[in-house]
């Protein structure tokens, strides 16, 4: 019976969020919809598309279960890192950015350098990697979800969660991304209200949590220092560099929305830092043997909670994880369509055709993502590693390019490839990781900046300037 009432509830939401996305799809008609919506986006949505985009199934699964491992480490990745990267690019470029008239984040790389193939495919690639973590990561964290509650086996729930988001995003672009994040905003945030009580209560309180976790929990170091200065570096410098975050800025109606929207979110995730640390530890407190974190929330809707409210948990904790799933994907397919497709394929592109080949790109990333989450079944370390080869890539050759103009187009793609080739191989190699005291996003930014700023010296200066007007070629 159980069972039954989580499958009703789970397929209710997700015909809900079907019925969301064709509604928008009436709004888009032309290729800026589908890129920015029209921006037209006001305070209340851009705020909303942006939490539940950062927020998603990384804070329900994977943050919970590194509250629950490390306790208050937890604080220093989504309290700090995420929330400081948000008000940086708020202060930092967001009324810049939003002025300008662009799409991608290789609009905006172009626009500093000066148009070139080169240049904005490898900004592209770069700036698609963390977004395919996102999407890779969210599908996962929904198949366990779904499997736990549901009896659904991993795979078909990462097919399932897959599936919707393919076919809503394809619908409305991110009109449709858009409408469903305010709904899944507010669903996720009544689940957040609702499991913390229970948990507290449960575990016999702050005093008995405090006292139950290992005491190393109770400081910002727990998983040890390499670690959470890796989260730092990756993820809040990540929040600079990320596409989807850009995005919202060009889709709000006036550079005090995108703003806002930014600050706001920065706040909201300091309150998340505090929830999921005391969260995963209160859950660490009533049951300590469970091996895989990012199984804690599964255990905890399945033995803490009624059946009834356990089913809308279920619903909040699918819409966190289709909420960043839907804003990771349209940002790749953004990527694929604006910069290959339309600048460098097919200048004359219409808007219909434009539109077509959006839809044909989501098929194959769909397919892609569930292909890559069911063989890599761990959210957190799709997550950061998608965080940590974006940044490394993009991060100097975005903000050096933008205050300093010594940098030069060449500079800015050596700066790339340094970087991303630099951390991915620290990452991917124990050997060498281990060789090296400070995390592949350290190695990765230090090889960046140092190639860009040596390859630039030795170029010609530029003379495209962040402060002349975009380039016409830039709009739809």
């Amino acid at each position: 019976m159980d069972n039954v009432l989580y499958i009703v509830s789970l397929f209710t939401f997700l015909v809900v969020m079907l019925l969301v996305g064709f509604l928008a799809s009436k709004k888009q008609k032309t290729a800026e919809d589908f890129y920015v919506g029209g921006r037209k986006f006001s305070t209340f949505t851009t705020t909303a598309t942006q939490i539940a985009s950062v927020f998603g199934g990384g804070l329900m699964i994977a943050h919970v279960g590194l509250g629950y491992q490390y306790g208050f480490a937890e604080f220093i990745y989504v309290g700090v890192a995420v929330s400081l990267g948000l008000v940086l690019l708020a202060v930092l470029v967001a009324k810049w950015l939003r002025e300008q008239n662009f799409f991608t984040t290789a609009d905006w790389m172009c626009h500093t350098y000066g148009e070139s193939k080169s240049l904005r495919s490898i900004t592209s690639i770069v700036s698609i990697l963390v977004s395919l973590g996102w999407w890779v990561s969210q599908p996962i964290a929904a198949g366990k979800i779904i499997n736990v509650l549901t009896g659904i086996p991993l795979n078909w729930g990462i097919v399932i969660a897959a599936a919707i988001v393919v076919i809503y995003t394809m619908s409305g672009g991110i009109i449709a991304v858009a409408y469903t994040d305010v709904a899944q905003f507010v669903l996720m945030f009544i689940g957040i209200f609702i499991i913390f009580p229970f948990a507290i209560i449960q575990a016999g309180g702050f005093g008995e949590i405090f006292n139950s976790v290992p005491p190393e929990n109770l400081t910002f170091t727990a998983p040890g220092e390499k670690v959470v200065w890796g989260w730092v570096l990756a993820v809040l410098p990540g929040h600079l560099v990320i596409q989807v975050l850009h995005q919202r800025i060009y889709s709000a109606k006036s550079t005090s929305a995108a703003r806002r929207g930014l600050l706001y979110s920065a706040m909201a995730c300091v309150i998340a830092g505090v929830w999921a640390s005391l969260l995963g530890m209160a859950l660490y407190t009533i049951n300590p043997n469970i091996a895989d974190g990012e199984m804690v929330i599964p255990w905890a809707l399945t033995n803490l909670l009624p059946t009834a409210i356990g089913a809308i948990m279920l619903g909040a904790i699918v819409a966190a994880v289709i909420s960043t799933a839907d804003s990771a994907i349209h940002s790749a397919t953004t990527s694929i369509t604006r910069d290959f497709y339309q600048v460098i394929i097919n200048p004359g592109a219409t808007d219909k055709e434009i539109l077509t080949f959006t839809k044909y790109t989501i098929s194959v990333l769909g397919v892609l993502g569930v292909v890559i989450g069911i063989y890599m079944p761990s959210v957190l370390g799709v997550l950061v590693l998608g965080y940590t080869l974006t940044t490394s890539g993009l991060l100097f050759p975005l903000f050096l390019g933008h205050y300093w103009s010594r940098m030069t187009k060449e500079g800015a793609i050596a700066g790339m490839i340094a970087g991303v080739s630099t951390a991915l191989i620290q990452s991917l190699s124990t050997t060498i990781a281990d060789i090296f005291m400070i995390p592949a996003i350290g190695t990765g930014l230090a090889a960046s900046f140092i190639a860009m700023v040596t390859v630039s010296f030795l170029t010609k200066p530029r003379t495209t300037l962040t402060n002349e007007k975009p380039n016409e070629k830039m709009q739809v």
